[in-house]
C-alpha cells in the first residue's frame, strides 16, 4: 500500500498527488476527467472511467438442451453479463423452447435475435431501475401474500386458488436470482455500483432472499397440499391456522423491515418473539401427531412447513444483527 501526504494549496484547497505507476497504467495526463464515490465506510473510490465495460458471453451449445442448457444461461446471467450469445451447428426446436423458457424465469433478459443458428439474449435491466433493497420488499410482499392464500386455500378447500399461489413461486424464484445477481456485479463492478449498496449490505440482501425464496417453496407445498385434499378440517385446526395467518405476515413483515433499518434491539425483540410462537406452535403440533385420520399428511406437512418458516425469519433478524455490526 502506499501513501501519500495531503497537502494544502490556496486558502482551502486539499490536494493529493496520484501514483505515477497507476496514472501510467491508465493512461492519466495533465486535464484527465477522474471520478470519485464514497461508500458506506466513508472510503474515497477514484476510477478513470465512468462508464461500464461491455460484459458480453458466447455460448456454443451444441447439442445442449433441457436443464444442462438452462443452468449454462442462468449461470451467465448470474455472473452479470448483459449479453448471452447462444449459437449452434443448428438449433432445434426444443433448444429454442428452452431459451424461450429461460427467458420467462428471470427478470430483464430478453431475445433480440433469433435464427437458424443463434440466439441473443440481452438484459434490459438496470440496477437503477430495481434496486436491491426494492426487489427484496416486492419479494417479501409475495412471499407473504402466498402464505396467506396458501392456508387459505387449504381452510376454504379452494384449489383454484392454490394453483395460483404455486405459479407464484416462480416470481418469487426470478426475483432471488436477480438479487444474487445484482450482489455480484457489485463485487465485479467496484466503485461504480457501491454508491448504491456496500458489498456487506448487498450480501446480507442476498442471504435474506434466499431464506424468503424458502418461506415462498413451503407456502407452494402446503398449496400442492391444498389441491389434493377434499376433506373439510378439523374445526380446532382451521381455527389455529387464521390465527397463525396474521401472525406470521405480521413477523415476515418485521423481518425485512428490521434488516432494511438494522436495529439490534428490534432485532432481538423479533428473534425471541418469533422463538416463543414456535413453542407455541410445537405444542400445537405434538397434539396433531398423535391422531391417526385421513388428515394425518396434511397435519404434518403444514405443521412443518410453518415451523420451518418461523426458523427463516429468525434467519433474516440474525442478517440484520449481523448487518447493524459490520456497517
Amino acid at each position: 500500500m502506499e501513501t501519500r501526504k495531503v497537502q494544502k494549496t490556496g486558502k482551502s484547497t486539499l490536494i493529493v498527488s496520484l501514483p505515477k505507476k497507476w496514472a501510467n497504467e491508465n493512461e492519466i495526463v495533465s486535464g484527465s476527467l477522474l471520478f470519485m464515490s464514497q461508500n458506506q465506510n466513508g472510503d474515497l473510490l477514484l476510477s478513470s472511467d465512468k462508464s461500464e465495460p461491455e460484459q458480453i458471453v458466447k455460448l456454443d451449445i451444441g447439442n445442449k438442451c433441457g436443464a444442462p442448457l438452462i443452468r449454462d444461461v442462468i449461470a451467465c446471467y448470474l455472473a452479470g453479463y448483459k449479453t448471452v450469445e447462444i449459437s449452434s451447428h443448428q438449433l432445434t426446436t426444443m433448444q429454442k423452447r428452452d431459451l424461450h423458457s429461460i427467458v420467462n424465469k428471470l427478470i430483464g433478459p430478453e431475445i433480440l435475435e433469433e435464427t437458424t443458428n443463434k440466439v441473443v439474449i440481452h438484459d434490459l435491466l438496470s440496477a437503477e431501475e430495481l434496486s436491491a433493497d426494492r426487489a427484496l420488499k416486492r419479494m417479501k410482499n409475495i412471499t407473504r401474500s402466498m402464505i396467506q392464500d396458501a392456508l387459505s386455500s387449504l381452510i376454504k378447500r379452494n384449489k383454484d386458488l392454490a394453483m395460483d399461489v404455486i405459479q407464484r413461486d416462480n416470481d418469487v424464484d426470478r426475483l432471488n436470482l436477480l438479487i444474487a445477481r445484482q450482489f455480484i456485479d457489485i463485487l465485479r463492478s467496484g466503485s461504480i455500483k457501491q454508491e448504491t449498496h456496500s458489498p456487506i449490505s448487498a450480501f446480507n440482501y442476498m442471504q435474506a432472499a434466499t431464506n424468503l425464496e424458502r418461506m415462498a417453496d413451503h407456502a407452494s407445498k402446503i398449496a400442492e397440499i391444498s389441491t389434493q385434499n377434499d376433506n373439510e378440517l378439523p374445526r380446532e385446526m382451521t381455527d389455529e391456522i387464521t390465527r397463525l395467518n396474521s401472525v406470521y405476515t405480521a413477523l415476515i413483515d418485521d423481518s425485512i423491515s428490521v434488516l432494511l433499518k438494522p436495529d439490534n434491539q428490534k432485532a432481538n425483540q423479533l428473534i425471541d418473539k418469533t422463538k416463543e410462537i414456535k413453542k407455541q406452535s410445537m405444542i400445537m403440533t405434538s397434539s396433531f401427531w398423535e391422531r391417526d385420520d385421513d388428515e394425518m399428511p396434511i397435519r404434518l406437512v403444514v405443521a412443518g412447513s410453518m415451523e420451518r418458516m418461523l426458523d427463516l425469519i429468525i434467519n433474516i433478524a440474525e442478517l440484520s444483527i449481523n448487518l447493524h455490526n459490520a456497517v
